[in-house]
């Protein structure tokens, strides 16, 4: 619905001469609106905002066709939108806010969005309604029930298809930070496998007739007897290393973070290997599915054949880097990572 005032999570926009001249290089006529748009948004965002008559040019309603020229001011409007999910109130750990995402630090056990269940999808509607943000839960990622870390939530539709478009093009990084069985050979690797669901309908596989996906890994530390410092061992000063195929460094941990993963992961005195993951695309269960094809399951993850810790899986998302939307700026967002491990024997 059009409207007649600004708010602060609006975009405004003043045509530069830079503007102009990435277009005019291209034609000798005027330059629309929605030629300039291209440039910076996907169309299909942009459609539904000229629908709702949100897009203006120097305070009046505009169309695509609407000419424009330096010096003029474009005016993005954020539409207000119905909360899409029962409010709960929820202890959310935030990570990171802005006007367009919110990032927080999901705990295990719980879902992100599944139906007829308390999920992350009601805390986070909690607390749009109580800090007066009137949009629908729009998740970037999703993590598995007993995955912890990094979940991003996109604050409106156009923000949803700007970082989209970044995680299509990889550029918007997911990292991940996992412990597995045995003692991986290689110090890293792409893993550029087929995954397809399963005839079970319950877990998925590798399989020709699948979809692509790729799973990069760095091995950060090998436990060969499954015993780390006797008791309990601190993973975070070893979170330091980089990799060929990404445009970052995966830096130590984020100590400013508001939350700690104090999970004491069963060992059971079993060789395991710490790693650090990229995810260049988001199967479902693709990380697990992945290591467990190259016989090294995630510690605990019974479902992709590893023995039982009688603990949830390890695996939580540490990390996630993306190009802000409005300043351009590289953002790295960290959840704080501190891992303990007990050396007892599963029961």
């Amino acid at each position: 619905m059009a409207r007649k005032t600004h708010r602060p999570d609006d975009i405004i926009w003043p045509v530069t001469t830079q503007d102009i001249e990435s277009i005019q290089h291209a034609t000798t006529d005027a330059i629309t609106l929605g030629q300039l748009l291209d440039t910076k948004y996907p169309r299909k965002a942009m459609v539904k905002l000229f629908d709702e008559k949100l897009i203006h040019v120097n305070g009046h309603k505009a169309t695509p066709h609407t000419e424009v020229a330096v010096d003029d001011v474009i005016w993005i409007a954020m539409a207000k939108e119905k909360i899409d999910y029962e409010p709960i109130a929820m202890d959310l750990h935030i990570l990171y806010e802005d006007d367009d995402l919110l990032i927080v630090d999901k705990p295990a056990g719980v879902t992100v969005n599944s139906k007829d269940q308390v999920s992350l999808a009601n805390g986070i509607a909690h607390y749009f309604i109580e800090h007066g943000i009137k949009r629908k839960v729009r998740f970037l990622n999703r993590l598995d029930r007993d995955t912890t870390g990094c979940i991003v939530i996109a604050k409106s539709g156009l923000a949803q298809s700007l970082y989209q478009q970044q995680m299509d093009d990889n550029t918007f990084e997911k990292w991940y930070m996992a412990i597995v069985e045995g003692l991986v050979e290689s110090d890293s690797d792409s893993l550029v496998l087929p995954m397809d669901r399963s005839i079970d309908g319950i877990h998925y596989e590798v399989n020709s007739k699948g979809k692509e996906t790729r799973t990069d890994f760095t091995v950060l530390h090998r436990y060969p007897d499954g015993v780390v410092d006797n008791s309990v061992h601190n993973l975070q000063n070893i979170v330091d290393i980089s990799h060929e195929n990404v445009d970052s460094t995966v830096n130590t941990v984020d100590k400013q973070g508001g939350i700690v993963d104090n999970s004491v992961h069963n060992l059971g005195n079993q060789p395991c290997t710490a790693v650090a993951v990229r995810l260049y695309t988001g199967k479902t269960h693709q990380i697990r599915v992945a290591f467990s094809h190259i016989g090294h399951p995630l510690l605990g993850d019974t479902l992709y054949g590893a023995k039982s810790t009688g603990e949830p899986f390890a695996l939580r998302a540490m990390k996630v880097v993306f190009t802000h939307m409005r300043s351009g700026d590289r953002i790295t967002v960290q959840a704080l990572l501190e891992w303990a491990f007990s050396s007892r024997m599963s029961s």
